[in-house]
């Protein structure tokens, strides 16, 4: 009896690091209530350009980005975006012509859903301000004209969106984006209240580390 408690516990004793080497291989970490995954940060800068319509004609914007990836899924940084719908097309000399033009700018939010599928959408919200300029111009010549600021104006905003992101490499997403924008009223000689509010297409490229 005794030899068979003996040879019991010394099996014991050798199979104790065996248990422990599998239990540090499978497990290394304290599992918890919240999870144990490490969390990863990254950023990115991007800079984009779209279309929107002011005072019924055709505008274009280009638009930086900065922000802060936390755990691959939400970003946070800046978003800065300058508008004209004044293309300096088609402009005969002696033509008188009205364009809006400006920019605005604030804190942008922006949750990522499965970030880590090739194609993915995001919901981007900047909340900001800005200032648009109403400007009046004669041309001389195509592109040679003099400017008369007429009156100019400043906004609050909120401008949500949802844009579609491709990852094309591990550094570099392309997006493809609609968003709208809501303005407190302008205040401008000549324009509307809500001129400034409206939708914009967009495409973006982006480089970071996502």
């Amino acid at each position: 009896m005794k030899n068979i408690t003996f040879l019991l516990i010394l099996l014991a004793v050798m199979a104790m690091p065996g248990f422990s080497q599998n239990d540090s291989d499978n497990d290394p970490e304290m599992k918890t209530l919240f999870g144990n995954k490490p969390r990863s940060n990254g950023g990115y800068a991007g800079l984009g350009i779209g279309y929107t319509q002011l005072d019924g004609k055709d505008a274009f914007t280009t638009t930086f980005r900065g922000a802060w990836i936390i755990n691959h899924g939400f970003a946070i940084g800046i978003s800065a975006t300058g508008f004209s719908n004044d293309f300096y097309l088609n402009h005969n000399p002696g033509a008188e012509y009205s364009s809006l033009q400006g920019g605005y700018g604030g804190i942008l939010f922006q949750p990522i859903i499965f970030p880590s599928f090739p194609v993915h959408v995001s919901f981007p919200v900047t909340l900001g301000a800005g200032g648009v300029a109403a400007l009046h111009s004669h041309y001389y010549e195509a592109f040679d004209a003099s400017y008369y600021l007429e009156d100019e104006s400043f906004f609050l905003l909120a401008e949500p969106g949802v844009e579609v992101e491709l990852n094309i490499v591990k550094f570099i997403r392309a997006s493809f984006g609609v968003s709208y924008r809501f303005t407190t009223p302008l205040n401008l000689i000549d324009y509307a209240d809500d001129e400034m509010m409206g939708l914009t297409g967009s495409f973006t490229l982006s480089f970071g580390k996502f």
